[in-house]
């Protein structure tokens, strides 16, 4: 997020990024999300479809479709971070030319956009996370070749990298797993579960198992 924010090529893409990050959405909901879906005084998504790529009878192209589940029915407070990734992204649309001018399903206003004013196709995104990380891995190999040192590359990362991560840091700051479910818009918690537990690293093992070790002027227990 850092190297993106420092970059004249790829910040552009930072507010959907963080979008995605900070409220745990689905690459196909953030693609579907419009102006309507946002309310900007209470600080609220509401999620209420997605979009999505495939070939009907007019051949490739977005269909609205409903959630993959009730429970992807849902209103996702924003935090301080995604409430200025909106902001920032309206900013965007107005210096760019970045409005929206195409209708989907009886839906209008999409947030996201090409330069043609259609909402990005999912692998847009994955391709631009792509080449974000090819940039980010080519910069620090030379950085550690001039420091001497061995570089510590990026591994490649989807939109589902930043929805799940999104989902780990949650459970990393002791977020009720009923709320996790709630916001990932899962039907069942243990989805949500196997998630983070997936997600979670080695280092965050590490750090929970620290906490079991006894103080050494605690004496130990025979």
């Amino acid at each position: 997020m850092k190297f993106v924010e420092q970059s004249n090529v790829y910040k552009p893409h930072l507010p959907m990024m963080q979008v995605m990050f900070g409220a745990c959405l689905r690459v196909s909901e953030t693609i579907g999300l419009t102006w309507s879906d946002v309310d900007m005084k209470n600080r609220e998504i509401h999620v209420g479809g997605q979009l999505v790529y495939y070939e009907g009878d007019d051949g490739y192209c977005f269909h609205d479709s409903e959630t993959k589940t009730d429970a992807g029915i849902r209103n996702i407070p924003m935090t301080q971070m995604v409430y200025d990734a909106f902001r920032k992204q309206r900013e965007l649309n107005l210096m760019f030319g970045l409005q929206s001018n195409v209708e989907i399903g009886g839906r209008s206003g999409f947030i996201f956009n090409t330069k043609h004013g259609r909402p990005i196709m999912p692998a847009g995104v994955n391709s631009f996370l792509k080449n974000i990380v090819n940039a980010y891995n080519k910069k620090e190999s030379k950085l550690a070749e001039e420091e001497k040192r061995e570089p510590e590359l990026m591994p490649p990362i989807s939109s589902h990298t930043l929805r799940h991560t999104g989902c780990t840091r949650l459970g990393e700051n002791n977020v009720n797993p009923k709320v996790m479910q709630y916001v990932m818009g899962h039907s069942d918690a243990q989805i949500t579960m196997n998630v983070y537990n997936h997600i979670s690293d080695k280092s965050h093992v590490e750090n929970e198992m620290s906490k079991m070790n006894l103080p050494e002027t605690v004496p130990a227990v025979v």
